[in-house]
């Protein structure tokens, strides 16, 4: 990084929940890790648990910190730190507010700009086109300035995935910008407590060691239901042994519906519910396969398919639209079209009867995450502040 110390601006922070506050939560622990002090900004706290302070971290909360007023009084602040300073925006259109059309925040951005210096990560870029939906084109456009704005205000800019360079080169109209890929780290640990693992597996099997049990790990969107059932409803007619294991926020909805309109997997689905990060992990790794399909396909964004990467879990995902080339040559996840239910059942099924093959995949997920996904590239990278617009700046070191 330059001289200047790394303000983090955010619009979630844990206890809050989401990809954004997940991932600001990973990059503060990291740059705490390596004895870095930073500043983390973010709106003010919900009713709930404050998370336990790291060293050198200072957590600033400010209520609705992207309104007109929370701006005014994010400058004041900023002003009463140490200069120079580098502002770092965790950018998603929805996490500034006003219904995703904040271009309010992204021009006082580019305006601070002349003080400080500011850089973007984009979660996302902006919402697409629809011909379905003409008013969606409004919010479309809106969105576009946006990133314009905050194009224009940055000295360096960060994606989630390689995938949004071609999506925001037109939109550079104050000039051009170096990029950088830094992939979204696990939004779970990696769990080594072999004895809670066990707890898991025997929750999930019975305690009959011919059970074998599938996973999921998200919060059930639309998207993901629409393939996910479908998948799990074609596995439980193939195997009888079958368990399905939903973790994550709204699993326990999820499986009341699955049951309900899936009677093959009556009695034979287990919702986590809510867990702490710590207790995911080990149910995940409690699980033989992980299935973790998205219907525009896996990408470098996905927390969630990292928390089953950094476990060590055999996962199966898709590939689609906005799946990185990458995936494509390595061996650490199994793919099938996106969108393709029946697809996806068969590779879960294949890896189901091939333990020799699940043991390999899962120590090459392992392997994959600390070589291009783990939270210690994204640090080393904020910390140098390269400026890589290269194609070899989207590799992990």
């Amino acid at each position: 990084m330059s001289d200047g110390v790394l303000h983090v601006l955010t619009g979630a922070y844990p206890p809050q929940t989401g990809g954004v506050s997940d991932y600001c939560a990973a990059v503060a622990s990291g740059f705490s890790d390596v004895g870095v002090p930073i500043h983390i900004w973010s709106s003010g706290v919900p009713a709930g648990d404050l998370p336990a302070e790291l060293p050198g971290v200072a957590l600033h909360r400010l209520p609705a910190l992207f309104s007109v007023r929370g701006l005014r009084r994010l400058a004041r602040a900023l002003d009463q730190t140490s200069a120079p300073r580098v502002l770092l925006l965790q950018y998603s259109p929805n996490v500034l507010g006003w219904r995703g059309m904040n271009l309010f925040a992204c021009l006082w951005l580019l305006m601070r700009s002349r003080r400080d210096e500011v850089r973007v990560m984009f979660h996302e870029p902006y919402f697409y086109f629809s011909l379905r939906h003409p008013l969606y084109n409004v919010l479309a456009v809106v969105q576009r300035l946006m990133a314009v704005a905050l194009l224009g205000a940055s000295r360096q800019v960060y994606v989630s995935s390689s995938t949004w360079v071609s999506r925001l080169r037109p939109y550079m109209w104050f000039g051009d910008r170096p990029l950088q890929w830094l992939p979204v780290p696990a939004n779970v640990p990696r769990c080594d407590d072999e004895a809670a693992v066990q707890r898991c597996r025997h929750e999930l099997s019975g305690g009959n060691p011919g059970v074998r049990v599938v996973g999921h790990f998200g919060t059930y969107g639309a998207h993901v239901r629409s393939v996910l059932e479908p998948c799990l409803a074609a596995l439980a007619a193939r195997d009888s042994r079958l368990r399905v294991a939903c973790l994550g926020r709204h699993s326990a909805a999820f499986a009341r519906d699955l049951a309900s309109r899936v009677p093959a997997l009556r009695g034979r689905v287990v919702a986590s519910g809510g867990l702490a990060s710590t207790e995911v992990s080990a149910w995940i790794r409690a699980c033989d396969v992980m299935v973790q399909p998205f219907l525009d396909g896996v990408t470098t964004r996905r927390g969630s398919l990292m928390a089953a990467l950094v476990n060590g879990a055999p996962t199966v995902t898709t590939v689609g639209a906005l799946t990185e080339a990458f995936w494509l040559q390595e061996d650490g996840i199994v793919l099938a079209p996106a969108g393709d239910a029946p697809g996806l059942a068969d590779r879960v099924i294949e890896l189901l009867g091939d333990e020799t093959r699940r043991r390999a995949l899962g120590s090459a997920a392992a392997d994959l995450y600390e070589r291009r996904f783990s939270v210690r590239h994204s640090v080393q990278r904020l910390h140098a502040g390269a400026a890589d617009s290269s194609a070899s700046g989207f590799q992990a070191s």
